[in-house]
């Protein structure tokens, strides 16, 4: 084999690699997507939720447990500003 032939074979197998690569980091990307999508789902659950909580604790005027909730919608807030 000469060494012309091996270098067309080492950058055929390089090309094939990098191609290889490609089609997995696409793949990966996907992946990685459907879980920001539930990642995100679940967040705007539990704001719903703190909020459902929050109003029902404001009309018994337990204060207290308000402060608690406002502070969780607003680390959830943040959150879901990532996702912006």
């Amino acid at each position: 084999m000469t060494n012309d032939e091996i270098e067309r074979i080492s950058q055929r197998v390089a090309d094939l690699v990098i191609e290889a690569m490609l089609n997995n980091a696409t793949t990966v990307t996907t992946d990685l997507s459907f879980f920001d999508e539930e990642q995100e789902q679940k967040l705007l659950i539990d704001l719903a939720k703190a909020m459902t909580e929050l109003d029902y604790n404001l009309q018994n005027e337990n204060y207290e447990k308000c402060k608690e909730l406002q502070d969780k919608i607003k680390i959830i807030e943040n959150k879901l500003d990532k996702f912006k």
